[in-house]
């Protein structure tokens, strides 16, 4: 598996480099503010698809950072929440008789099943 993920990137590469090397000798105007005045004027494309894919992976990365914090404190709130039911369970576990309410004992909180007559 290692050999086909390395020569897929492999592919990757020399079909970026081959592109790269199509457009070598082309020049780019980019308009960011003003759509009549280029903010950069006659960049060469591989630099502005370089900078654009660097900003992009950027992007993703801050994007995905805070998924990840939301996704971490919220396993942190569960994990918060389960602690506090396993403390309870264990007290209401270890409770004595005397500490129960008798009148809930008397009262039976599982009714008997009615058998069918035959």
């Amino acid at each position: 598996m290692w050999f086909l993920k390395a020569f897929l990137g492999i592919l990757v590469l020399a079909g970026l480099l081959f592109f790269a090397s199509l457009n070598l000798n082309q020049r780019v105007s980019i308009y960011l503010m003003n759509p009549d005045v280029p903010t950069f004027e006659s960049v060469p494309m591989t630099w502005a698809l370089l900078v654009a894919f660097g900003l992009g992976i950027l992007i993703w990365f801050f994007a995905s950072m805070f998924q990840v914090i939301s996704a971490k404190s919220e396993a942190a709130g569960l994990r918060r929440k389960n602690r506090q039911l396993n403390q309870e369970l264990t007290n209401l576990r270890n409770m004595t008789v005397r500490d129960l309410d008798a009148s809930n004992l008397l009262d039976d909180p599982t009714p008997e099943l009615e058998t069918p007559e035959p």
